[in-house]
């Protein structure tokens, strides 16, 4: 099982290490007895520089005989389906990809940004004392930003309809969104009253999480901040004043971490995620992305596309 990440940035950096982690869960796992002849896995994992050939690096892991290849990011979403069709006796899975087409060696692994935009609208909603909330996204066509904008609008309402929502988006003819486009968006968004604010972006997100934070001791306004994606308690350390908590992509559902007692529980699971034969699940795989390579290892065809679960990080404020 082979893994190609997708460049180090804060929308994967997540994704990257729990898509391997999850990889190194089903290696170290005792062999399937299901599948005639399996005796284990190994793993190999690989990132793209400024000067790699993605594609290349694919060609190299089916060379290495990798039966199974899983790429991250949409931006290796046309890479993955030219491999798929290049390559048609290895299967690949794709993570966090919307290729146009459906292949029978090709598996897609999305998640749903409007539950998670849900969940910690929700949150902000019954966090709020202002009854203003503000959402800053990278982009108001991209579609995972509509889909944490629309999410968090509609879990404000589900607890609140009282609660104003700001959404501030970053318009596309303005170039690439950054931190100071999102330190300015955190602006407007705290001059309008907001007193939490949930900023998924990528390019913007750390940028709205400072501004909230405010440079003294206690946070700007009192306001409180979400992220998303990425450990923001750890990777944003001076947003620590304002974190409340953040939402993740769960390629991988870890439980010996998760769910350690004492610990509220952060995964939210959805049980429709896969809808496959019951002799896939014997093993001991409970990750989406465990029982996506399961069935591709027990010779079926999980080709399209598989709703993984997004939860709720820890509370840190």
């Amino acid at each position: 099982m082979c893994l190609v990440t997708a460049p180090e940035s804060r929308r994967y950096e997540w994704l990257n290490h729990s898509t391997w982690m999850a990889l190194e869960r089903q290696r170290r796992e005792p062999p399937d007895t299901a599948t005639t002849g399996w005796t284990g896995a190994t793993t190999a994992s690989a990132t793209p520089g400024d000067s790699d050939d993605a594609a290349a690096l694919v060609d190299d892991f089916v060379e290495a005989r990798c039966d199974l290849v899983v790429t991250i990011g949409s931006e290796m979403g046309a890479t993955t389906a030219a491999a798929a069709r290049h390559h048609p006796e290895v299967d690949l899975i794709g993570i966090d990809q919307h290729p146009e087409e459906d292949l029978p060696n090709l598996a897609r692994l999305v998640f749903p940004e409007d539950h998670a935009g849900f969940l910690v609208g929700a949150l902000a909603a019954s966090a709020t004392v202002t009854g203003v909330v503000a959402v800053i996204l990278d982009s108001d066509s991209e579609s995972a930003s509509i889909g944490y904008g629309t999410g968090f609008a509609k879990g404000v309402a589900h607890l609140d309809p009282d609660v104003t929502v700001l959404s501030i988006a970053h318009p596309g003819d303005e170039g690439e969104p950054d931190e100071s486009w999102g330190a300015a968006a955190a602006q407007q968004a705290l001059g309008g009253g907001a007193d939490v604010v949930f900023a998924p972006g990528s390019g913007s997100g750390s940028g709205a999480l400072l501004e909230v934070a405010g440079t003294g001791h206690d946070a700007r306004n009192g306001a409180l901040c979400i992220g998303a994606e990425v450990d923001d308690f750890l990777q944003v350390l001076q947003a620590r004043r304002c974190m409340l908590t953040g939402v993740h992509k769960l390629p991988n559902e870890f439980r010996d971490w998760y769910w350690m007692q004492g610990r509220p529980v952060v995964i939210k699971r959805y049980e429709d995620a896969l809808d496959v034969p019951a002799d896939y699940e014997r093993g001991h795989v409970h990750s989406t992305l465990g029982l996506i390579a399961g069935e591709f290892r027990l010779g079926g065809s999980p080709s399209g596309r598989h709703v993984g679960p997004v939860g709720r990080h820890f509370f840190n404020a």
